[in-house]
């Protein structure tokens, strides 16, 4: 059996993975991450290293002497942006590199981030593959000198998104949800998910607005905020009339998107990145500018049934089953690469 070593900076990744359980707290990219790993088993020896994970307090010239110290065995190394920047190339073991998206904008905010972004772009273009999860990021990545981009999308266990509607009458009961006023979801409690300019658009429309998110970075809006668990998060989803993605970062995908469109729930977005394609594919609706977010949450509403049903009908393509096969697919591209 072929073995991968699998270099993440983040514990939580590779505690998930040899847990073989991905953590509560896990974000979009983590679980990305967890669940492409969990893929490759059984057909790969998949081994996550010790000496990627980036210690608590660590310095960023002491993570780069343990990087370049580190001889692995392998046949093949599979690498998230901290250990590509940092990490060596040893002779005869196949490189991929995992890319969710890169910002250009922090890349530009210092002479640190400048030279990070700058070393993660030349690194990448010498790697034998790249990994990442939407046509704008393989276009990106081309353009930028990377061989044999692949593009493997989110996907999810689709099982778990059909949400009975008493757990969802619980849930509206439990946090005080009106049954007055249709609810939308205007995503996570950050300035770079754009809920500022969501809940300016909208506050005086006959919505009533929510926001969650491990953490309320938006403590002065007057929206209602909930810290929840993701068996609430998917009632959430599920309860919303719309679902608003309005983030101002350029995105990889959208991860909160494709699970409302799983939970039958229509998106309205920004569009950024590759919530383009996610939005376009699944028939949904885009709002460029801000300005468009009241008439286009007003139309998802009355027309509910049918864009639920073309968002459903496009994000349900991306099962496990298909993201186990991409993986293995890639894996054994990579690995006949001379």
């Amino acid at each position: 059996m072929k073995k991968i070593i699998w270099q993440t900076k983040t514990h939580l990744v590779s505690d998930s993975f040899r847990n073989h359980q991905l953590s509560s707290v896990a974000n979009g990219g983590n679980a990305y991450d967890f669940y492409s790993a969990e893929s490759l088993c059984g057909k790969y020896d998949i081994e996550m290293s010790d000496a990627a994970l980036l210690q608590a307090g660590e310095s960023t010239l002491s993570y780069w002497r343990r990087m370049r110290r580190d001889v692995p065995l392998a046949d093949a190394i599979i690498c998230e942006p901290y250990p590509i920047v940092f990490g060596r190339r040893i002779a005869g073991i196949k490189y991929a590199g995992m890319i969710h998206h890169i910002d250009d904008v922090l890349g530009k905010s210092s002479v640190k981030h400048s030279w990070y972004f700058g070393r993660l772009k030349r690194r990448l273009s010498k790697l034998d593959m790249v990994i990442t999860v939407s046509s704008f990021w393989k276009s990106y990545l081309e353009n930028i000198g990377c061989k044999s981009v692949r593009v493997i999308y989110n996907s999810f266990d689709t099982d778990l998104y059909r949400v009975e509607p008493e757990i969802v009458s619980n849930f509206k009961s439990k946090h005080g949800i009106p049954t007055d006023r249709p609810m939308v979801y205007i995503g996570n409690a950050s300035r770079q998910k754009g809920v500022y300019e969501v809940y300016e658009k909208l506050k005086d429309e006959p919505y009533f607005l929510v926001m969650s998110g491990p953490q309320n970075h938006a403590p002065d809006l007057p929206v209602k905020y909930l810290k929840i668990d993701h068996l609430e998060y998917l009632a959430l989803l599920t309860a919303s009339a719309a679902v608003i993605t309005n983030s101002k970062m350029i995105e990889g995908w959208n991860r909160i998107a494709h699970e409302a469109l799983l939970c039958g729930t229509p998106v309205v977005g920004s569009g950024v990145g590759g919530m383009r394609e996610l939005l376009e594919g699944a028939g949904q609706l885009i709002a460029s500018n801000d300005s468009e977010l009241p008439a286009a949450v007003k139309e998802l509403i009355q027309n509910r049934t049918t864009y639920s049903a073309s968002g459903k009908k496009f994000v349900s393509k991306f099962d496990m089953h298909y993201f186990r096969q991409s993986w293995l697919t890639a894996m054994e591209e990579l690995m006949e690469r001379k």
